[in-house]
């Protein structure tokens, strides 16, 4: 047995374990055991963790046990992208604790979107994936990947009310405004550029938002 192929079942097995139990705790443990699996032995194959850093085993623990609502959202992502030329990108992957894609399932043209460890859409619209991009994935999407590591199941409930509340107050207020901005652009200033977890992505990238401009 190649070091390869001895990374891709132990990353297997620890995966299952780790994601079995914690599906115990919520009396889901098969269908947890199945989703550590299959993303351990994903990871291993791919050599996405770092292993020799605390920061790669961290991950790696977290995103199969605190972060697993999240890593099934990584792996659904994956699933969707097997059916269109995705494109997997090693260089941003391959022990960095992620697993990037240039293209798959985003939920708008030139924005990438994070699903737990996973990334898609990291070039831009025209396919190009110059340093710029790099640097969104490495900064904002990374970002993305650890508030998930970090608040776990919380992550996504939050972010989705934040959007919800804030595309009914973006509406609010452009019913009572000279309504010179289209309300699109109200709704997403205040649904998506002034969520807080995407304040701090673009805090941590130094990229000002709309949002920034509306507060001066």
């Amino acid at each position: 047995m190649n070091p390869h192929q001895r990374e891709t079942i132990l990353a297997g097995v620890a995966g299952a374990v780790l994601a079995g139990l914690t599906g115990r705790i919520l009396g889901v443990g098969r269908w947890a055991t199945v989703v550590g699996l299959t993303s351990g032995l994903i990871v291993g194959r791919r050599g996405v963790y770092d292993w020799r850093s605390p920061r790669g085993v961290i991950a790696f623990v977290a995103d199969h046990t605190w972060a697993l609502s999240t890593t099934t959202s990584g792996l659904i992502a994956m699933g969707a992208n097997r059916l269109t030329d995705a494109g997997y990108e090693p260089s941003l992957s391959h022990r960095q604790n992620r697993m990037v894609y240039r293209r798959g399932f985003v939920l708008r043209r030139g924005f990438a979107v994070t699903f737990g460890n996973v990334v898609n859409g990291a070039a831009d619209i025209d396919g190009r994936f110059d340093d710029s991009r790099r640097e969104l994935v490495t900064v904002h999407e990374e970002t993305h990947v650890w508030q998930a590591r970090i608040f776990g199941p919380v992550y996504p409930l939050v972010y989705g009310l934040w959007f919800a509340g804030g595309s009914v107050v973006g509406m609010a207020k452009w019913l009572m405004s000279d309504r010179s901005r289209s309300l699109a652009n109200t709704i997403e200033v205040h649904a998506y550029y002034r969520n807080p977890f995407e304040r701090h992505a673009y805090g941590r990238q130094g990229v000002s938002t709309p949002a920034d401009s509306r507060e001066r």
